[in-house]
């Protein structure tokens, strides 16, 4: 039977995600495969923690963004075990699976030479490549020139073969403390990291899906919903997680929106011209 691990990660506030992540992955996630989750956690108990499909972990709740920046060298610590899995897969805490996800339509197809699993993310599944939120910053590791990418893909549910899956993270958690040793903090954090990765792979190299599979609660796409990411805000306090932020003024929303919406075209033209490359 195929081995799966399923990389979790809930310190802090966010153990209220596990019973019902863990439940439902359990029943209807990959049903066909021998699942283990690995639970990253400070709780000083888990629910199913003495099942035989539950490891748990130990790992101190880390200040925000570094919860988020250093889940690569989490997951690095942990090569032995994780080597002996067929698949990982690492899934955000708030994720609860809808309907039952097979093999067939989840798994990277090896006989299509893919490697790794990757999900749109759904803010710009409908959204040119120049209007993706990518690191955009040259001084840091995750930069992405604004004429180059394909996709944008979640941080929050990815991951492949054993031995792919493990490269990457040892790319990108050694990419990630080089960044930080240079005074470079990744726009998103551990996504910018993945999207540049990503970026730089062969298409054939890996499985995108579509957000059926990273569908927020209370969004309407014309996708299936399959898996849903529950809304953070209703559950626990955001505030205290990442710290409170002060309201923008009138003037730094419409400078915001002009950054957003047409900016990207000058800087395209730009790093075409300069013919800026990954």
């Amino acid at each position: 039977m195929t081995k799966v691990g399923i990389l979790y990660i809930c310190t802090g506030q966010y153990v209220v995600f596990w019973p019902e992540f863990y439940r439902t992955f359990r029943e209807k996630f990959l049903p066909g495969c021998e699942k283990t989750f690995f639970v990253f956690t400070d709780a000083p108990a888990i629910e199913g923690e003495n099942a035989g499909d539950v490891r748990r972990i130990p790992q101190k709740a880390l200040d925000w963004p570094y919860s988020s920046l250093l889940r690569f060298r989490m997951f690095c610590s942990q090569k032995e075990a994780l080597s002996r899995m067929d698949y990982l897969f690492f899934a955000n805490a708030n994720l609860v699976c809808l309907e039952p996800i097979t093999e067939a339509e989840f798994l990277p197809r090896a006989d299509r030479g893919e490697r790794l699993l990757v999900v749109q993310q759904p803010g710009f599944w409908d959204k040119r490549p120049i209007f993706y939120s990518y690191d955009r910053n040259p001084r840091c590791r995750a930069y992405i020139p604004y004429n180059c990418g394909r996709a944008y893909v979640s941080g929050g549910l990815n991951g492949g073969t054993a031995q792919a899956f493990l490269a990457m993270s040892e790319e990108l958690a050694r990419r990630t403390d080089a960044d930080l040793a240079d005074g470079q903090m990744p726009l998103w954090h551990d996504e910018s990291q993945l999207n540049r990765y990503i970026a730089e792979q062969d298409p054939a190299a890996y499985r995108l899906l579509t957000p059926a599979y990273w569908y927020p609660e209370g969004w309407q796409m014309p996708f299936p919903q399959k898996i849903r990411v529950l809304d953070k805000n209703r559950r626990i306090d955001m505030a205290v997680v990442k710290g409170s932020r002060p309201p923008r003024s009138l003037l730094q929303r419409k400078w915001g929106a002009f950054r957003q919406n047409w900016l990207p075209w000058l800087w395209l033209a730009r790093d075409t011209l300069l013919r800026r490359h990954l």
